[in-house]
């Protein structure tokens, strides 16, 4: 797992994939900083899904203040880790994606949470965490409401079976 962009572009990640954790392709993460724009300075982003760490480290690495969500407390210590590797100062939380959530807004939200859950209800637990955007990566097949709580579908990028959906706030 390689950063694709920022100042910490072209390092790796170190450590396996926790199992469980399916990591985003680079081109789709690619195409989300294209979509959000690449320089993220001055920006907060919440990764609610931890995994890997890696789209957090990818807003990292682009300038963003970032909290990193893990719930399960063995991968949030392996995010730990890869953090101090990097030399990312990122604030790693292990908790539940809901209870963050109500705790704070942040400019733009990345959530990949599991493909078995609907996106639709994670939308709906974010919007009020919104400051700006949420960008939810979900199964291609799954159905997107176009407004969502004073949220509404900006746009969408698909690739295979995976799609990147952007909401911007709108009130």
């Amino acid at each position: 797992m390689k950063i694709t962009g920022g100042s910490l572009r072209g390092r790796i990640i170190p450590g396996k994939v926790p199992s469980g954790v399916r990591p985003t392709a680079a081109r789709v993460r690619e195409a989300l900083f294209s979509m959000t724009g690449q320089d993220l300075s001055g920006w907060s982003v919440l990764d609610a899904f931890g995994g890997s760490g890696l789209l957090g480290f990818e807003a990292y690495s682009r300038g963003a203040s970032v909290v990193i969500v893990e719930r399960r407390r063995a991968v949030s210590r392996q995010i730990q880790q890869a953090a101090r590797s990097l030399g990312a100062d990122v604030e790693i939380r292990t908790a539940d994606a809901r209870v963050v959530l109500a705790d704070g807004v942040w400019d733009l939200i990345l959530m990949d949470p599991p493909y078995a859950h609907p996106p639709s209800d994670w939308i709906r637990r974010a919007a009020p965490a919104v400051g700006s955007w949420l960008v939810i990566e979900h199964d291609s097949s799954a159905r997107i409401p176009e407004q969502v709580e004073g949220l509404a579908l900006d746009r969408q990028r698909r690739y295979g079976d995976t799609t990147l959906s952007l909401f911007e706030k709108t009130r």
